[in-house]
């Protein structure tokens, strides 16, 4: 018996010591209220309660350092009036930026605006490092997406691998097996056809395929997130996967999507033929259901490099973004508003974000640009291996593109939206969009619209950050193209 209680008097001094690594109480209490102040201004959000959750080793940290990860949960009492889904100031994405937060650890947000008074609860977590003066909080956790659901993209699974199999034979491929190269191009081919399949079988039982995007980017988490929230109210969605705006403005053009994500600029230049639509020529009937939340530019650099504007880039190797997605369009448009061209690069990348923020922390790459709306995951989570720095658009190539792509205005990207900013950064911004066309009737774009605004809905326990910022206020901000007439009618109606 005496064995027993020495055993387990040692796990719980163990237990105790786990517990009481990193900072004390008083210090992380005082650096959450510091990161609060920092993002919404100091007596805006009083940290009210602190509770230490315990600590795990950060198993992404740099070899030659120890770094820990501390969890807690919060209770936050706001001071004054704060509208987290706003688009013109810090919001919930400064949040859960600033608590190390995912959307589902933060609750008591309001659709319209919280009150002073009103108590917000957070699962939270920072990171410290140790050093000869002690524990050294370096940044929050970066929030790590769940893995996209099954609907979202067609499995690798044997059945898909049977099907690449068998269209290899068909094709009369090598017969001692297709090669790497081969089965890539098949196995992508198939999940377009596979995705086409979906979105007509979706279709044929009277529900709205709707053409989200890469899996687990912002646009697929969105659309799992409505597809989640509206069907119990009688929407019945089906999110495709895609390549994202371009893909999905094609796919809604052929009907293989009822309704689609896209940027504000993408939907005026497939509207008008112009851009990478010239071939198409003009998608008259394309029209706006609602527009959903703002999606900046961003400029990234390392923070310990020497770039510190727009013109610094040029003779640096910059990366654009996949080639044919609407993010790259962009980002050349703001690379001409700032008079530089392709040729003044030292290399083009052609990379999605994710692989674009791998090479810059090793070394391989000096900036990438990306259309994203804020936060965005990877790069919060990639603030965690390398500094990174936000550059600012020039005032007038702002007011340029603001003059002649429609579908863009100035935007700022609100302060702690990302680990160690601590200033707005000014920027362009598009609106991500949710499109129709005239195919789709009156009454049933009324009903979408009306069930996708209902009050109350909880987008972030569905997973979903930019669902946060849906407003009818900003539901025709920043269109650039026509609305639909049921969007209007729904939108209208008390």
């Amino acid at each position: 018996m005496s064995m027993l209680r020495v055993l387990l008097m040692g796990l719980l001094a163990l237990a105790l010591a786990a517990c009481s690594r990193g900072p004390d109480p008083a210090r992380l209490e005082a650096e959450v209220q510091q990161r609060l102040d920092l993002a919404f201004g100091a007596g805006s959000i009083r940290l009210a309660q602190l509770d230490r959750r315990g600590s795990a080793s950060d198993a992404n940290a740099p070899g030659d350092e120890e770094r820990l990860v501390v969890y807690f949960d919060a209770s936050l009492r706001l001071e004054r009036d704060l509208d987290f889904g706003s688009w013109d100031s810090p919001g919930v994405a400064s949040l859960v930026s600033a608590l190390g937060a995912g959307p589902r650890g933060l609750s008591g947000i309001r659709a319209g605006g919280n009150r002073a008074g009103d108590t917000l609860k957070a699962h939270g977590s920072l990171i410290y490092r140790r050093s000869d003066s002690g524990w050294t909080a370096v940044v929050p956790q970066g929030f790590k997406p769940p893995p996209a659901p099954g609907s979202l993209e067609p499995a690798a699974s044997q059945p898909r691998e049977q099907l690449v199999a068998a269209i290899s034979t068909a094709l009369k491929l090598s017969p001692g097996g297709t090669g790497v190269k081969e089965r890539a191009i098949i196995s992508d081919e198939l999940g377009r056809a596979l995705g086409n399949i979906q979105g007509r079988l979706s279709r044929l039982q009277q529900g709205y395929p709707l053409a989200g995007g890469p899996v687990s980017g912002q646009y697929a988490r969105l659309a799992q997130a409505m597809a989640s929230l509206l069907r119990p109210r009688g929407v019945n969605l089906t999110p495709l996967t895609t390549e994202g705006g371009l893909d999905n403005l094609r796919r809604l053009r052929d009907g293989d999507a009822v309704a689609a994500f896209s940027q504000s600029d993408m939907a005026h230049l497939a509207l008008s033929g112009s851009g990478p639509f010239r071939d198409e020529g003009p998608y008259g009937g394309l029209r706006v259901l609602a527009s959903l939340y703002p999606e900046p530019v961003h400029v990234l650099v390392r923070g310990d490099g020497p770039i510190e504007n727009m013109a610094g880039l040029k003779g640096k190797r910059v990366n654009l973004g996949l080639p044919g997605s609407a993010s790259r369009d962009t980002a050349l448009a703001v690379l001409a508003a700032h008079g530089l061209k392709t040729t003044d690069l030292a290399e083009v990348a052609s990379l999605d974000l994710q692989l674009a923020l791998t090479a810059m922390r090793d070394g391989q790459l000096d900036a990438t640009l990306q259309v994203i709306g804020e936060p965005a995951d990877s790069i919060r989570a990639a603030s965690e291996a390398m500094p990174l720095r936000l550059l600012p658009l020039d005032e007038q190539a702002i007011r340029s593109l603001e003059a002649t792509r429609p579908g863009t205005f100035a935007s700022r990207i609100a302060v702690g939206s990302y680990p160690n900013q601590d200033r707005s950064t000014p920027t362009l911004a598009v609106s991500a969009l949710l499109l129709g066309d005239e195919r789709l009737s009156v009454g049933e774009a009324e009903h979408l619209v009306r069930e996708l605004f209902t009050p109350g809905l909880d987008w972030l326990g569905a997973g979903s950050i930019q669902g946060e910022q849906l407003s009818r206020a900003n539901a025709r901000r920043g269109t650039a193209i026509p609305m639909h007439e049921g969007a209007l009618q729904a939108l209208q109606a008390p």
